[in-house]
């Protein structure tokens, strides 16, 4: 029962769009980062920056052996 989709049958996001989610908190958290803030305000940027980073190294990695499995 709780593998069904749906009545939309939505699919959840795909790695390709996981990519440009990871690219887009990358953008916004070293965005973010320029402006004077406080301490944690300006760690917590970081975190966000390196952990976007870290996505798009995962699901880049992943999108592109996906699109090659599928030639």
């Amino acid at each position: 029962m709780h593998g069904q989709q749906g009545l939309t049958g939505r699919r959840g996001p795909g790695y390709g769009e996981r990519l440009l989610f990871s690219v887009a908190l990358v953008v916004v958290s070293l965005l973010w980062i320029t402006q004077d803030m406080a301490t944690w305000a300006t760690a917590l940027c970081g975190v966000g920056a390196a952990v976007g980073a870290l996505g798009v190294l995962y699901f880049g990695w992943r999108y592109v052996r996906a699109r090659g499995n599928s030639r």
